[in-house]
């Protein structure tokens, strides 16, 4: 019983679309979906980073034969290895990447937000292009039976010698140039309907027209802006990888071995069967030749030159947010001035009807 409502809801989705309907499913877009896939890689990267503070384990099966040894030294040596190993400290590595994934767990989540955003926004300018070429296609259509109209008229005028020839084959070539308008203009018809359901994902049949409220102006950071700032920090924490400081670790092994085909000097040189051993290791780089160094100051000037295309890039957006306040302003101008126009016209029209 729950399946027929939603039966008939894709349905009419389907049949008629309106904004109402294509900006919800358009949320679901391939491109959000794919940024949103990358916001899950970034969390599986962070849980790969905190695994390396946890100790790893492993385990080693060994079988060796030799032809030539020393009398004191076995053969055949067979047996197995369990080992375990952990990090204590790596010259600050693990923290390093840990705050640069933070950082782009950060810059995804505002990738795919402003992802979602751009797709809205062409879905609603392919929705009002689609209206304005079907406006623009009745109009020629209009125009063409206008002309054809005028055509049949003027082949009864030449016929009798009332109109000549040339204005004739002018109003044909219009016609014939309105055929080719209006081709046009269908397919611009076309390519916006397809435009709509490759954002929304649906297949559509016909479109609604609803109209759209004017947006209240209102100053936030863009998301793909914050996005980019997000990244600047993960270059700034990724610089930390490349570091003089020593790495720590400790290791724990415990062997079970099988020595064969070796003199044991009646027990003196019994190689023994069982092994736990313990290590620990420091290890650091103590020249390079300015390598790491090098390495560092070229991460630096990397994490530099996003900074300031950051910031060039948040200029070109304020230009453009002015100018598109501009047009705006000058657009709801024009609107209104139409509207009076169009009163205007009503008034008149009346009055001659009256007359």
């Amino acid at each position: 019983m729950k399946i027929l409502p939603l039966l008939l809801l894709t349905t009419h989705t389907l049949m008629s679309a309106d904004l109402a309907t294509l900006l919800p499913v358009a949320k679901n877009n391939l491109r959000v979906e794919s940024a949103r896939i990358e916001t899950q890689k970034a969390h599986e990267q962070l849980e790969q980073i905190k695994a390396a503070y946890y100790p790893t384990l492993s385990a080693t099966a060994l079988y060796r034969k030799k032809d030539k040894t020393t009398a004191f030294e076995p053969k055949t040596t067979q047996g197995i290895e369990i080992g375990t190993e952990v990090t204590l400290f790596d010259g600050l590595r693990r923290e390093a990447a840990m705050d640069a994934v933070h950082s782009a767990i950060t810059q995804t989540n505002q990738t795919m937000a402003q992802e979602e955003q751009n797709v809205l926004l062409e879905t609603i300018i392919a929705y009002y292009d689609y209206f304005d070429a079907h406006a623009r296609l009745d109009a020629l259509r209009d125009k063409k039976v206008e002309l054809s109209a005028q055509v049949e008229r003027f082949k009864v005028l030449v016929k009798n010698d009332l109109a000549t020839n040339d204005i004739l084959k002018s109003l044909i070539a219009s016609k014939l140039e309105a055929d080719y308008d209006e081709q046009s203009q269908n397919i611009a018809l076309q390519r916006s309907r397809k435009n709509l359901e490759l954002l929304s994902g649906i297949t559509i049949e016909s479109l609604e027209y609803k109209e759209l409220n004017t947006p209240l102006a209102e100053k936030i950071e863009r998301h793909d802006l914050q996005s980019d700032r997000a990244m600047i920090e993960t270059l700034h924490h990724s610089e930390g990888r490349y570091t003089y400081l020593p790495t720590v670790s400790l290791q724990a092994k415990h062997r079970e071995m099988n020595y064969n085909d070796y003199n044991t000097m009646g027990g003196a040189n019994i190689q023994p069967e069982r092994q736990n051993e313990i290590s620990a290791s420091v290890s650091m780089t103590l020249f390079d030749m300015g390598s790491i160094a090098k390495e560092k100051e070229q991460a630096r000037l990397t994490t530099l030159k996003a900074q300031k295309m950051v910031e060039y890039k948040a200029k070109s957006l304020q230009n453009e947010a002015d100018i598109a306040t501009m047009t705006l302003n000058a657009s709801q101008s024009a609107y209104t001035a139409a509207k009076a126009e169009e009163a205007a016209r009503n008034e008149a029209f009346k009055t001659i009807k009256q007359l």
